[in-house]
């Protein structure tokens, strides 16, 4: 006679109290209020500590050269900016011309647009007259005139000019102070158990930091090749910028992908007359931007990042809603240091096993 199966035993996880859940939902909504109404200010703080967390290693090794902390911390800051501010020159003809034959631009697609959608056009026209002639009245209605495009382009252009100054030296009083700051933290841990683990920490999450933006670059980087490839394939004229588009729209989660199809399927129908070569433009990009955002990205930083897929997801959702494209850009650096933090943490434990791959 054979013997019975059993189940095994269940293990029951004790839930914390309800005052305890009560006051972490309300820690946690006053926070997101918070940073909500402080992005102006903490926005900054938060790519500037990012940068800190990058830079470090460069910083270091100029220290290694006999450079000072602010010397080295000088030469890393202001040598980015002078890599990005050349990539930006090189953009900023092209991008310019493209700009100022905006409204040309839009006429023509709308043309086309026009008369490859004429026979639905002619449909909705009809159903339009149909509902107008059946209809007691027309309500009127009062349009409010919005700001231009110029407008809003001067007014963000400004933001963002503000917000690149405050980053960068923020990010270098942080870089060439950080010496000072690691002997301060050491002054106020008493053992040298505790002076290790923060020291491991911060090497830890600068490590994690460095190899999130590498995988980042590198599959953009590969996003643009693959794009200005299949565009130069289809003789499509300014493939190579708009490759450069999607490298640097690809840093952006969801909505630089979006961006990136809404411009190659604007200049593939001013550009081509047939809707072959148009949808084999679009459609390609989409499978480009598919097989990066669904395969490639979440196999790699679930492979080489402490985090499981959903808590990448839904971390990019929070700090998306936040504080918009520059959250969902930080949200996974963020959730890094986090998982990080906690995990050396007894109290915040529990939290770094929920988030880690």
């Amino acid at each position: 006679m054979e013997p019975e199966l059993t189940s095994p035993p269940r293990v029951w996880i004790p839930a914390p109290p309800a005052s305890t859940m009560l006051l972490t939902g309300i820690f946690v909504i006053v926070l997101t209020a918070a940073l909500r109404i402080g992005a102006g200010l903490l926005l900054p703080m938060a790519i500037a500590v990012l940068m800190t967390f990058l830079l470090v290693p460069v910083v270091r090794a100029l220290r290694r050269l006999g450079l000072s902390a602010a010397v080295g911390a000088a030469l890393a800051v202001f040598g980015t900016v002078a890599i990005v501010g050349s990539g930006v020159g090189l953009l900023a003809p092209r991008a310019a011309e493209w700009v100022s034959g905006a409204p040309k631009t839009v006429a023509k697609v709308q043309a086309k647009v026009r008369r490859f959608m004429r026979p639905l056009q002619r449909t909705a026209d009809a159903m339009a007259r149909t509902t107008q002639s059946t209809a007691p009245g027309a309500a009127q209605t009062v349009q409010i005139q919005e700001p231009g495009l110029l407008q809003r382009i001067g007014l963000s252009t400004a933001s963002v000019a503000a917000t690149v100054v405050t980053v960068v030296f923020l990010t270098y009083f942080l870089l060439a102070t950080l010496p000072t700051f690691r002997r301060k933290l050491a002054d106020l841990i008493e053992s040298r158990a505790g002076v290790m683990d923060a020291e491991a920490a911060l090497t830890e999450v600068e490590s994690q930091m460095s190899r999130f933006m590498l995988i980042n670059t590198v599959t953009s980087l590969g996003t643009g090749l693959a794009t200005w490839g299949l565009l130069a394939a289809l003789h499509l004229p300014g493939a190579l910028l708009l490759g450069a588009v999607a490298f640097l729209l690809n840093f952006i989660p969801y909505a630089g992908a979006l961006v990136t199809l809404v411009l190659i399927g604007a200049a593939a129908v001013v550009s081509f007359d047939t809707t072959g070569p148009i949808l084999m433009a679009m459609g390609g990009s989409v499978l480009i931007q598919t097989l990066e955002g669904n395969l490639v990205t979440p196999h790699l930083q679930g492979r080489h990042l402490p985090l499981n897929p959903v808590a990448i997801f839904v971390s990019l959702l929070y700090w998306g809603w936040v504080w918009g494209a520059a959250g969902a850009i930080l949200a996974v650096p963020i959730m890094v240091m986090l998982q990080v933090v906690a995990a050396r943490v007894p109290r915040l434990h529990s939290l770094a096993v929920l988030l880690e791959n």
